[in-house]
């Protein structure tokens, strides 16, 4: 889920640290053959692709992100692990270092919402970020093979109790992600697909909600988003964009800690799951 403009924060290694493949790819493992080659765009600090490891004994996984911060943390965990068959590397889905038809699979989690338009253009499938990206994944992508990506919508959001400072959040997220020129609204990504170059017939959609509703995940969610706020630029940023005001700036964590301690609290969120064969 984005949280703009400070994706790279250890409040935000820690939350992608949680996803695992049974978590975020249940809508394509069962397609996975262990000779495959996979490749894991933005793949964080490997969680997700170590666990994928286990799938493809045979083949093997490749992570990529253009932080050099989580890769390093993904070559730890692996080694920690004794992953043989994972190897991680700085590049960029819009540019990735290998031919065409290379992999059996390319996979995104939570990607292609955060890459950027082309800003003050018109929305041509060139200038669209989602678009751009899904392309090169399906250029490195072998003929009979698959590309999958999994992305949530922002406008899908529900949170009760409604305490003052929440909603607020929300809001100045989505507006900062859209002050950047991306899109984070999943929902897109068959039209995503689409202009990229899929016939709709090739196209797979489906949908998963992450949800948090027990004391202990509200009390999870709720301190983690307060200290992703608070760690990253967010805040000020939308004060300086007249976003949010100063007074809402420390009413916006407090809110999130105060629904972190309720016993009626819950949070959801719709992601959408592409699964497009080449």
């Amino acid at each position: 889920m984005p949280t703009e403009p400070d994706p790279y924060s250890t409040s935000m290694l820690e939350t992608y640290s949680t996803r695992t493949a049974a978590n975020t790819s249940s809508y394509f493992l069962p397609f996975i053959k262990p000779d495959m080659k996979i490749l894991d765009i933005g793949c964080g600090p490997g969680s997700i692709a170590l666990d994928l490891a286990s799938f493809v004994p045979q083949g093997s996984i490749t992570g990529i992100d253009s932080n050099e911060t989580a890769i390093n943390s993904a070559r730890e965990l692996s080694q920690k692990r004794k992953i043989q068959n994972a190897t991680f590397k700085v590049s960029n889905v819009l540019n990735l270092p290998y031919e065409d038809s290379t992999f059996d699979i390319v996979c995104a989690h939570q990607v292609l919402i955060h890459l950027p338009n082309e800003p003050n253009s018109s929305p041509l499938p060139s200038n669209i970020g989602a678009v751009k990206g899904l392309k090169e994944m399906r250029r490195v992508c072998k003929p009979g093979g698959l590309v999958c990506a999994r992305e949530c919508d922002w406008k899908s959001a529900v949170i009760h109790p409604f305490i003052p400072g929440l909603w607020e959040s929300m809001k100045l997220i989505e507006d900062l992600t859209t002050l950047k020129s991306t899109s984070p609204y999943g929902g897109m990504a068959r039209n995503w697909a689409l202009q990229a170059g899929w016939k709709s017939n090739d196209i797979d959609v489906s949908a998963s909600v992450v949800f948090y509703s027990t004391p202990g995940e509200v009390k999870w969610w709720g301190e983690t988003m307060a200290r992703r706020l608070e760690e990253g630029s967010a805040l000020q940023k939308g004060v300086e964009e007249g976003f949010i005001s100063e007074g809402e700036r420390g009413l916006i964590p407090d809110a999130w800690r105060e629904w972190a301690g309720r016993d009626d609290g819950f949070f959801s969120m719709t992601d959408a799951q592409i699964i497009c064969r080449k």
